[in-house]
């Protein structure tokens, strides 16, 4: 029975982390990290508490804009032992725009480790083609799909990784707001906007 009960979550952890396999996708690329695209900051706050998880931190970036943070994770990692975690929620218009999970590791050896685990794990689901960019220590890779940008950013000098998902049909509303911003010659973030819009100059993976 424990076995069995272990295998459950395994598999259920997987299912969230690395949301597939490819038939069925766009269902459950709705809901990366156990929290479904779309739904107010009350309704997830809602499973936050039901799940026992902590607040780490609820702020409001501007009017439209806002991020919660979780200590852990919704629906768990894959990765054995767990490295510490939280989870980073957006909301745009109280509506969820983007869920990732951020990972931090102690030595350079477990951080190469994931590394690998999880890049791959990600390739060999969403395609081993993929937008690259890197700068420094910091490195960004990128899959476009239908409704959803995958970004997978490796910082090998905090020895950090973060997993995260972006939904489209509420990023190109904030975009088009933003686009009006900078039309009034608000320019806001550019650097941060140039990994969220996927737009950086980067080469497909050969």
């Amino acid at each position: 029975m424990y076995c069995a009960k272990t295998w459950l979550t395994l598999i259920f952890s997987v299912c969230f982390l690395f949301p597939f396999p490819l038939e069925g996708s766009q269902v459950n690329l709705r809901i990366p990290h156990g929290f479904e695209f779309g739904i107010s900051k009350k309704d997830a706050l809602g499973l936050i508490e039901s799940s026992k998880l902590e607040v780490i931190s609820d702020r409001e970036y501007s009017k439209n804009l806002r991020k919660v943070v979780l200590g852990g994770s919704l629906s768990g990692v894959t990765l054995d032992p767990p490295p510490d975690h939280e989870t980073r929620l957006e909301f745009y218009k109280d509506n969820l725009m983007s869920s990732s999970i951020l990972f931090s590791f102690e030595d350079e050896t477990r951080f190469a480790f994931a590394k690998s685990e999880l890049v791959g794990d990600l390739a060999n689901v969403l395609g081993d083609t993929f937008k690259r960019e890197k700068m420094f220590s910091y490195e960004v890779l990128s899959w476009d799909l239908s409704n959803t940008v995958v970004l997978a950013s490796l910082n090998s000098k905090k020895r950090t990784i973060e997993i995260e998902y972006i939904y489209k049909p509420v990023l190109e509303k904030k975009t088009a707001k933003d686009l009006h911003l900078k039309r009034r010659e608000d320019f806001g973030d550019p650097a941060r906007q140039m990994f969220i819009d996927n737009n950086f100059s980067a080469q497909k993976k050969r």
